[in-house]
């Protein structure tokens, strides 16, 4: 098919790169030899399409699958920015986790390295860490600022919140050039994309259509709400355009994940919507009630001390929630 008519807005990050504003996931729950091999077409046709920006994580195991995949697309490596993420094990060595998804993926670059969660594990990842347990997030970003060259373009951090982030940038030599986090219409974390446009970070999204519907079923409204529904009707697309086309608009990078060509197709192709438009979307929060799908992924919540966590940490030492529990972000 040809890529016109693609959405080829792209954000400048504050090392001169450019990151498009739509990419493709690539976290998919599974590793078998059906999914790796349906993850390896649609990255390939997503390439074909007109997508420049390929998302992963050395956590989900499918980084040989989208390695693989640039190489069989055709389109020249120097096209595509491709992020992977540092696992919370290796927070200690961040060079070695560049070596080794490098090995991984087959390639001789990765444009944008990111600490996967400010939170790290023991060396054989069994255990959590503390908040202030060394390897802190603090210390890592030092030695990740070691390992920016031509094997390393840009280096960044996900699951960051302004508390976080403030303790990174009081002693960073390099200011990340972006934050990924959880972002949707139900947890539009509106603060945190000030704050980061303040600080030159670009945001970018993970969840934007709901994606964890599995963890947590009120998720799936992003896509089925009569909200969505009335907006991508006004303007003849899916509500999952909307929802993409609502974050791109607030300069927000977003990153949907599909095996569909028909929606990988669709999903690059964004509508403008109108300010009344992305008011109600902006307060959807308000009208239909605020979700954190993070706080509903059972495998990676646990209690420590009585108190609810996320891989060790209370939603407090994320920067989430103050001591009563409001939203921070």
């Amino acid at each position: 098919m040809s890529p016109s008519n693609v959405c080829t807005t792209s954000f400048p990050l504050n090392n001169g790169m450019k990151l498009p504003a739509v990419g493709l996931g690539t976290w998919q729950g599974l590793n078998s030899k059906t999914s790796n091999d349906e993850l390896r077409d649609s990255i390939i046709h997503a390439l074909h399409a007109g997508y420049r920006l390929l998302d992963t994580a050395q956590q989900y195991g499918t980084e040989p699958v989208v390695g693989e995949a640039i190489r069989a697309s055709g389109i020249p490596r120097s096209e595509i920015t491709l992020v992977t993420k540092l696992p919370g094990y290796l927070h200690d060595d961040p060079a070695e986790a560049l070596q080794r998804s490098l090995d991984a993926l087959g390639l001789e670059y990765i444009d944008i390295l990111l600490m996967h969660w400010p939170n790290a594990t023991t060396p054989d990842g069994s255990s959590p860490l503390g908040i202030d347990e060394s390897p802190t997030f603090v210390e890592t970003w030092k030695l990740m600022e070691k390992i920016v060259g031509p094997r390393c373009k840009a280096i960044g951090v996900s699951n960051f919140s302004q508390k976080t982030l403030d303790a990174v940038l009081a002693e960073a030599a390099i200011v990340p050039v972006v934050n990924q986090v959880e972002l949707h219409a139900l947890n539009p974390n509106h603060k945190l994309a000030a704050y980061c446009q303040e600080k030159d970070i670009v945001l970018m999204s993970w969840s934007t259509l709901g994606g964890g519907a599995e963890f947590a079923p009120r998720a799936g409204e992003i896509l089925t709400n009569p909200l969505f529904k009335n907006i991508a009707s006004n303007h003849g697309c899916s509500t999952g355009v909307v929802s993409l086309s609502w974050a791109v608009q607030r300069g927000i990078n977003v990153i949907p994940k599909s095996n569909s060509r028909t929606r990988v197709e669709e999903n690059i192709r964004l509508v403008t919507l109108t300010e009344a438009e992305m008011k109600e979307l902006n307060d959807a929060h308000r009208t239909i009630g605020p979700l954190r799908i993070a706080d509903h992924i059972q495998l990676m919540r646990g209690e420590k001390d009585g108190k609810s966590t996320l891989m060790g940490w209370t939603n407090q030492d994320f920067g989430w929630e103050d001591a009563d529990g409001n939203w921070l972000l």
